[in-house]
């Protein structure tokens, strides 16, 4: 894993990349280029490995040995590894299972009757390329059987994985978003896979769909690709960027409504080759409709379902002096609603997607209140949702449902507002934790919260299922996403729909971390961008919102940390400024 360290004036385009459109990102807009065939093939071959097959009479531990460089092959194969197994053995492995990335190994070893390969840490992945964290330390001894067969050594149990070295996996895997909907077919719901680089991209980003959603958001997103279906031999480009996809196998009836869905999950996914501007899809052996009649389908269609909300607010919302203030960069005025009043006493605020609501805390942290940003001819009062309490920020989704954290000395309660129903939802890992703060993504999946340790802060994530109604039901157990190894982290927001943004004191007053982090977990594979800001930070402004600047919030102003323009806040002082959500 790499990490790079500058000063903020020194960002340069890979920042931009990182922070804005998720550190894995390709291009999704320009012109078409056209390949150079030959420095692809040159680009490829001087990264290729060959596999070695056994040498004859190699010894128990060479075998051994040979099997886990020969899953090291590239382009992937695994031919060559099962010659290291007995036959019944080679029939039966199934390296796509699971993906076991290691830092680095001890010595092969003999123990008793067993070959053994201690791995002295380990990620895994699952079949669908979904990043499922570190393996406990029990499972970091890989006992291998061998036998005799045809007068040679060969492997008898093969764990059904492919193991490969974290440097291997950096240099030839990317992460890549497929894209399913939420249990309402609302919003799109991006869930973060590995797939390895290469001209086949395209056929592993539908290949990933086919699959059915990752194993651990199966029950919080659903994917209108029917089951059963195959991708053919791949998804060819032609030259003007249409990709044809060719799904094989026998398909109900598709709807038009349900072709729509289909193309929006595809296209999305899609998108993220640069090389492809626009879709056919046949099912079965029948054209996919389109809308309209139309011929192709383009990468760019489904915005309406856009993960970061289709109809969210890129306006600027914040608080000066307990008021609550908003606009563009630049331009920040007092909201003319109830809580733009000089008295208003607001110490939180957070605004509803469509910038037509926000959620306050006041009284000193007490209470929570919903209520209009602007007066209109038809004032909606006010409406006090919780009191009481000590509340930290609140956080919307795209559905209007507010989440509120109540930090309490026994431990923090997790609130939820949906509609006029206020209740508690209890989340593993952050309920009853020292929780300090709680955000939730615009497609209302997943729950981001700061909980402090003896350890230093963690950045814990949970995902949040939703029940056919609407409603939330519950939340699963959350996962570790980043430890500050001793730090406190005080401040956290959205930079895309599955990156965040994380702002560490390292020298109080004078210096700040902004990390950029995976929002599951991941690491080996992932950039994980750490950029030095100067000067007493208060907060950080971030979007999942596509172009909108990544801003390092002081009491007297806000900078663009990427293109590094600066904005006075006149004679307001700050006190809070984010993006809606």
């Amino acid at each position: 894993m790499s990490r790079h360290t500058v000063v903020i004036r020194l960002l340069v385009g890979l920042v931009l990349a990182v922070l804005l459109g998720g550190c894995v990102a390709l291009p999704t807009e320009g012109p078409v280029v056209e390949r150079n065939l030959t420095d692809a093939e040159d680009a490829r071959q001087a990264s290729d490995i060959d596999a070695r097959p056994p040498i004859k009479g190699a010894s128990r531990t060479e075998v051994v040995s040979g099997f886990l460089d020969a899953m090291t092959a590239w382009p992937i194969q695994t031919s060559i590894a099962k010659k290291y197994l007995t036959d019944a053995a080679a029939a039966q492995w199934n390296p796509e299972r699971e993906t076991i990335v290691y830092g680095d190994t001890l010595p092969v070893r003999e123990v008793g009757g067993a070959v053994s390969v201690e791995l002295t840490a380990a990620d895994s992945l699952d079949a669908v390329g979904g990043w499922r964290g570190p393996m406990p330390a029990d499972q970091l001894t890989m006992d291998f059987r061998v036998t005799v067969e045809d007068g040679e050594y060969r492997i008898a149990d093969p764990q059904d994985a492919l193991v490969v070295p974290a440097t291997w996996f950096q240099q030839r895997y990317r992460q890549v978003s497929l894209y399913y909907f939420d249990p309402l077919a609302q919003i799109l719901v991006p869930e973060p896979v590995f797939v390895p680089e290469g001209d086949q991209l395209a056929t592993s980003l539908v290949s990933g769909l086919l699959a059915g959603p990752p194993p651990l958001s199966r029950g919080v997103v659903r994917s209108f690709l029917p089951s059963g279906l195959s991708v053919g031999l791949s998804v060819p480009v032609d030259k003007n960027g249409v990709a044809q996809i060719t799904l094989l196998g026998d398909a109900p009836k598709v709807t038009t409504e349900e072709a729509e869905l289909m193309l929006a999950q595809l296209a999305w996914t899609l998108r993220q080759d640069g090389d492809i501007t626009a879709l056919r899809v046949t099912v079965g052996g029948f054209d996919l409709p389109l809308p309209g009649g139309a011929s192709q389908y383009p990468v760019t269609g489904g915005q309406v379902f856009d993960p970061a909300g289709g109809q969210a607010s890129t306006l600027l919302f914040g608080l000066s002096r307990g008021r609550l203030i908003w606009g563009t960069p630049g331009n920040l005025v007092p909201a003319t609603g109830p809580f733009g009043d000089a008295a208003a006493g607001v110490v939180a605020v957070s605004a509803r997607l469509d910038a037509e609501r926000v959620a306050v805390v006041d009284r000193g942290g007490s209470r929570v209140r919903i209520g209009p940003v602007r007066q209109t001819a038809n004032d909606v009062p006010t409406r006090t949702v919780l009191s009481g309490g000590t509340y930290a920020r609140p956080s919307w989704d795209a559905s209007g449902r507010l989440w509120v954290l109540e930090r309490r000395s026994s431990g923090a309660v997790v609130w939820l507002v949906e509609g006029t129903r206020v209740r508690q939802v209890r989340v593993p890992g952050v309920t009853g934790e020292r929780a300090q703060q709680l955000m939730v993504s615009r497609d209302g999946t997943r729950l981001v919260a700061v909980v402090r340790t003896g350890r230093g802060d963690e950045v814990v994530a949970a995902r949040v299922v939703i029940n056919g109604g609407g409603g939330v039901a519950r939340a699963r157990s959350a996962y570790v996403v980043h430890a500050a190894a001793g730090g406190r982290i005080i401040d956290m927001t959205w930079t895309s729909p599955i990156r965040i943004g994380l702002l560490t004191p390292t020298a109080p007053g004078a210096l700040s971390e902004v990390d950029v982090v995976a929002a599951d977990g991941a690491t080996v594979g992932v950039d994980e961008l750490s950029t030095v800001v100067s000067g007493e930070l208060i907060g950080l402004a971030g979007s999942a919102t596509e172009g909108s600047p990544l801003l390092a919030v002081y009491a007297d102003r806000y900078v663009d940390i990427v293109a590094q323009d600066e904005y006075d806040a006149g004679t307001a002082m700050l006190g809070q400024l984010d993006y809606a959500g």
